[in-house]
């Protein structure tokens, strides 16, 4: 999937979870979220030399190298269960070791922000029909739904610019009109 259509579903996903734990987040924390979420979902893809990530930032190329020299290549340890308990412990870490202690519920929703991107992410690219290798390094890639690839989504297909889209924009229209004050009330 493209990078827009993850941050997408990273979107969605986000209000979701915050529907179902309403906090109140202050408009600064809000959005800085909000930014965590977006890159969260295009942190998987570290991995990839065209992943829009590196695109856009200085010096992405030489990130891109590093992170490739340990990833196994694109939809490896980046995609994987593994990945995501290292990367969510390594981020975990930092925040202890270079936070102060009385900001760190403030660094730890910004934490959960950027993972419920990252995880969204391996979890969308199950959908494709390349699938997800969630147990590596074992090489076996999880692809749903079961059968013929022409079910699954294709990158920059069709089915992922306009059917995919199309329904997380009906989705995300359903989640902010039916609940408009839950989420004001986040940014109080």
């Amino acid at each position: 999937m493209t990078g827009t259509t993850h941050q997408m579903i990273a979107l969605i996903a986000a209000f979701w979870v915050l529907l179902s734990y309403p906090v109140s987040l202050g408009p600064v924390l809000a959005i800085i979220a909000i930014f965590a979420v977006m890159v969260g979902a295009l942190t998987p893809d570290l991995d990839q030399p065209t992943a829009s990530l590196f695109r856009r930032t200085l010096g992405g190329k030489t990130v891109h190298k590093l992170f490739s020299a340990v990833s196994g290549g694109h939809r490896h340890f980046t995609h994987s269960l593994l990945g995501i308990a290292i990367i969510a412990l390594m981020l975990r870490w930092i925040i202890l070791t270079f936070i102060q202690p009385e900001f760190y519920p403030q660094a730890f929703i910004v934490l959960a922000a950027f993972l419920i991107g990252y995880i969204s992410h391996p979890i969308a690219d199950t959908l494709t029909d390349q699938g997800v290798p969630w147990l590596w390094p074992i090489p076996w890639s999880l692809k749903l739904p079961p059968g013929p690839e022409e079910l699954r989504v294709t990158t920059g297909s069709f089915v992922e610019l306009f059917l995919v889209r199309g329904a997380l924009l009906v989705v995300g229209f359903l989640l902010l009109s039916s609940h408009w004050q839950t989420l004001v009330h986040l940014f109080k």
